[in-house]
């Protein structure tokens, strides 16, 4: 996992160890656990899709022209069954990969196993147990309390990470993430059904699925505080104090990161929550976990294992954004560390991989570095993750550190532009959100492709529609505001844009007009608004006959 935080001195101290490194008894004895994977799913291959995708899942699918493949269908119960009869436990059972693990102590009775006809490969996960625990202060981040400044914005003290991707263009349009779906896969929750700032997601009923895969169960509030600012981050909703990138979506909640271990087991708990997450019908994977080193060095990974697609959890992600989901994941904290570079799955070929940066664009020293070991660039694109604002486990804003926030900041800006055009495939999402980043054309193994420019993605998205008829296309930003606005417009014809502002009396107080082109994009910023008293205003458009008028509303500075 990627982040230790610690409260300062002012407060009572409260260690919240969330990238751990156990120290075991002497005589603690490896536990068995294995990987069988089958050679068929047999007669499931007939079931109708909607008994194991829910209709949004199908609805995705459907939208970008994925086809429904053989690792779609679930593994087939029969064969679960009877290795069941032998094993002590089954822990997981994965579809994609037409396998399951399972705990199996008296190893006599692998034979029993391995000679059932359907069964194709027998792997062993050696997985060291817990018997001491010992903090590790390998990435001792301090979460910082925000003294107390003059509100700039509505966003306060997030201003600065989103306005840095020019997201706040996009919520002054109305694109917050309404009706996008984000997946949050952390090690809990904590006291996020009880802090004020995330209240609208249950009054308004956005937490939709929540599951536990290390506890196996429902319970995804009662520990994990890492989880709870990493959310913050996309959800937050206190205005003028702290605002998350995408506060209208709509959530599933799992923990697949284990507090009081760091074992191979938890790749698989996190395989098996995307799996779910695609069923479910998820648009957006977020994950501020990453893994190299396990306990006790079993089934560890090397540098060479970060190919893009060997590692379990890797795998997982890439088969996750064929399924049309966009996979985010932070690139990890090891850049001052021996290791230095991107942990699985932030190494997936597929997955979108975030770096951090300072308030001023700059890379921070412990964002972990590229390539993957097969020389692609990583990360892909930056968000800050220095000095960040987070909420706390109390719902408290605070300043913090680490490539675990910078990478679901990402996600939820994304939300935002694929609300704007809900036709992009997730590929092509992926695609415009790096190229609208600043070092596009000059990428590097700190920064990736750099920081991405999200009013600069919307407008490309935007200005390769083409329009008909006689069609026009406006939006007004910021809107309120308290200086001058910009008019964005858009026609289907040549011609001249007549525009005008009025106050509620129907007095016109500014008018002008530009000239237009057929579908190109034109950008008119009105300084003589800045002349405007307080109040609300209407702007009017023609061209060519046809009408757009918006409300505007003009606030003090």
């Amino acid at each position: 996992m990627f982040l230790k935080l610690k409260l300062d001195k002012c407060f009572s101290v409260l260690a919240v160890s969330v990238f751990t490194l156990l120290f075991h008894a002497a005589n603690a004895q490896v536990q068995n656990v294995y990987w069988i994977q089958f050679n068929s799913k047999s007669s499931n291959l007939f079931l109708p899709k909607e008994s194991f995708l829910s209709p949004k899942a199908i609805e995705r699918r459907q939208k970008q022209n994925i086809e429904i493949v053989e690792n779609d269908y679930p593994v087939y119960a029969p064969y679960k069954q009877a290795v069941a009869q032998v094993a002590d436990s089954i822990i997981h059972t994965l579809k994609w990969f037409n396998a399951i693990t399972i705990v199996l102590s008296d190893t006599n009775k692998m034979p029993q196993i391995r000679n059932m006809s359907f069964v194709k490969k027998i792997q062993k996960l050696d997985v060291y147990p817990v018997a001491e625990k010992k903090e590790n202060s390998k990435l001792d981040f301090s979460l910082k309390a925000i003294e107390e400044t003059e509100v700039r914005t509505e966003y306060g003290e997030s201003f600065n990470q989103t306005e840095m991707l020019h997201l706040d263009r996009l919520h002054s349009m109305g694109y917050r993430g309404k009706d996008m779906f984000i997946a949050v896969l952390d090690n809990g929750f904590v006291n996020v059904d009880t802090i004020k700032g995330f209240q609208q997601l249950f009054s308004e009923n956005r937490v939709v699925y929540k599951h536990n895969y290390v506890n196996r169960n429902d319970s995804v509030f009662g520990s994990g505080t890492h989880g709870t600012s990493v959310l913050s981050c996309i959800a937050g909703n206190l205005p003028n104090v702290f605002v998350g990138t995408a506060t209208q979506a709509t959530f599933a909640l799992f923990i697949t990161e284990n507090n009081q271990s760091e074992t191979i087991l938890e790749e698989y708990n996190w395989a098996e929550a995307a799996e779910k997450a695609d069923s479910l019908g998820v648009d957006i994977t977020t994950t501020s976990l990453g893994y190299n080193n396990f306990d006790g060095g079993f089934a560890s990974h090397t540098y060479f294992d970060m190919t893009g697609s060997k590692a379990v959890m890797t795998q997982a992600a890439n088969i996750a954004f064929s399924k049309g989901i966009l996979v985010v994941n932070s690139a990890g904290n090891e850049g001052t560390n021996s290791w230095k570079f991107i942990t699985a799955p932030a190494d997936g070929k597929d997955v979108l991989t975030i770096g951090a940066v300072d308030k001023n664009g700059k890379i921070a020293n412990f964002s972990s570095r590229g390539p993957n070991a097969s020389g692609a660039i990583k990360p892909d694109v930056c968000a800050q993750g220095a000095n960040v604002a987070v909420l706390d486990f109390r719902g408290l804003p605070f300043l913090s550190n680490g490539t675990s926030f910078s990478g679901p900041i990402i996600a939820g800006a994304a939300a935002c532009l694929w609300q704007s055009d809900s036709t992009l495939s997730a590929a092509e999402l992926k695609k415009i959100i790096i190229e609208s980043s600043n070092y596009y054309t000059n990428p590097n193994n700190d920064y990736g492709y750099g920081i991405p420019n999200f009013y600069k993605a919307w407008l490309s998205t935007t200005t390769k529609k083409a329009l008909v008829n006689s069609e026009v296309i406006s939006t007004v930003f910021p809107n309120p505001f308290s200086r001058y606005c910009t008019l964005f417009i858009k026609t289907s014809q040549k011609g001249e844009a007549g525009i005008s502002i009025a106050d509620i009396s129907g007095k016109v107080v500014f008018k002008t007009a530009i000239p237009v082109f057929e579908n190109d994009v034109q950008l008119l910023e009105i300084k003589e608004s800045e002349l405007l008293s307080a109040g609300s205003y209407y702007l009017k458009i023609e061209v060519n006959g046809s009408k757009k008028t918006h409300r505007i509303i003009k606030t003090d500075l």
